[in-house]
């Protein structure tokens, strides 16, 4: 007798009685001769939910999977209507593992701010926002157990979160966004003695691999301030369009901001944290100085994979670039075995509230309308504007 033989609705025995016009084996009752079509709904949906899985973090269109499977683009849209049901797991929940260094960044969708935190090698956390707050990076610091090392862009709201959440956690500023603070002042081509001097300071952040280089740069930057404090000092008599006061600022802004960039970081301890890294690393050649790693590998994906799908808004969205950071993950779970444990996107459904009912009474005491109305009002009114005519 065949394992996979089914039994007939009346409970009696079922033979093999050919197949149908799709291929399908029909099995027929012996004792009623009802037929009956076995079929597997959990098979069906984990290949739908792979399909949707590989059309959601890859570039592959969903016109390219429809005619592999030979169907069109508006059918495969209906069968992943449920897909979509399905919640991406949170990847803090069941870890409490302390990291060397943690890369900390955002990027900007059609669907709000993605914050991201990461590793080398994987993904830890994100976070969606609408801007780069510290509200915004505190609710994603808070899932994280406090690492040795945060690289962050510059973003006031990163540093706020990482001294509120963070207290022991060492700061580095990634040297990148360093350099690029001092371009937006300077220009690439500055016109000044002093603006070309911060500048070419501001490159050779880059290429310091020892403390000694790092003290040497130290120095040169001390040496800028001391050279050019009374050029930095110099003040301008400017008369306000608006207000018609005169008030004096700086004659040279510009570079003045350049230099107090650089500053601000060096005496703050915030460059060179990657060339002296705290006791407890455990391998200090893969302490990184710059967020490369982050807005390279992921953040650059994630903008591919929002513009390759770009017709695709809200919450798709969100949930297509939240499949693809689960996926970069350190230990992720099988996509198809989340979508059969949450019942394929049912017990999601359930969990959604009815709409309240609104009735459609007006008072007439007060003069409250409808909430809509079921005819077309005969009496004459004033507002209608240039309306004419009679109704």
């Amino acid at each position: 007798m065949p394992k996979n033989r089914p039994r007939c609705y009346c409970g009696g025995d079922t033979k093999r009685n050919g197949t149908t016009s799709k291929g399908t084996t029909r099995w027929r009752c012996k004792a009623c001769g009802a037929s009956v079509n076995k079929s597997r709904p959990d098979v069906t949906k984990a290949c739908t939910f792979t399909q949707f899985i590989e059309h959601c973090t890859t570039t592959t269109s969903l016109e390219a999977v429809a005619d592999r499977i030979g169907v069109s683009a508006s059918t495969m849209k209906r069968r992943f209507s449920w897909c979509w049901l399905v919640d991406v797991p949170d990847p803090t929940g069941h870890t409490g593992r302390i990291y060397d260094q943690v890369f900390i960044d955002g990027t900007y969708t059609a669907s709000g701010c993605l914050i991201v935190a990461a590793t080398l090698d994987h993904v830890i956390a994100w976070h969606w926002c609408k801007r780069e707050t510290t509200r915004a990076y505190k609710q994603l610091l808070e899932r994280i157990p406090a690492p040795l090392i945060a690289v962050i862009d510059g973003g006031q709201g990163a540093a706020s979160a990482i001294k509120q959440c963070w207290p022991t956690t060492l700061v580095q500023r990634c040297l990148v966004h360093a350099q690029r603070v001092v371009r937006r002042y300077t220009t690439s081509r500055p016109r000044t003695d002093a603006g070309r001097t911060i500048y070419q300071l501001a490159l050779k952040l880059t290429r310091i691999n020892t403390i000694d280089q790092a003290s040497q740069w130290g120095a040169q930057l001390h040496e800028f301030a001391s050279v050019y404090r009374t050029w930095l000092d110099e003040k301008t008599l400017v008369k306000d369009p608006q207000t018609g006061r005169w008030t004096h600022t700086w004659t040279h802004a510009s570079v003045r901001k350049a230099y107090n960039s650089l500053n601000h970081l060096w005496r703050n301890d915030l460059l060179f944290v990657y060339l002296n890294p705290p006791d407890g690393v455990l391998d200090t050649h893969r302490i990184k100085a710059t967020t490369n790693s982050l807005e390279g590998g992921i953040n650059s994906q994630l903008k591919l994979l929002a513009r390759t799908h770009r017709g695709r808004r809200g919450e798709h969205q969100r949930r297509m670039l939240e499949w693809w950071l689960y996926l970069k993950t350190e230990l992720p779970d099988d996509p198809v075995e989340i979508a059969r444990q949450s019942n394929w996107g049912q017990d999601q459904l359930a969990k959604v509230q009815p709409l309240t009912h609104n009735e459609n009474q007006a008072d007439h005491e007060t003069g409250r309308p409808a909430l809509y109305d079921n005819a077309i009002d005969t009496n004459y009114t004033h507002s209608i504007g240039i309306q004419k005519g009679q109704i």
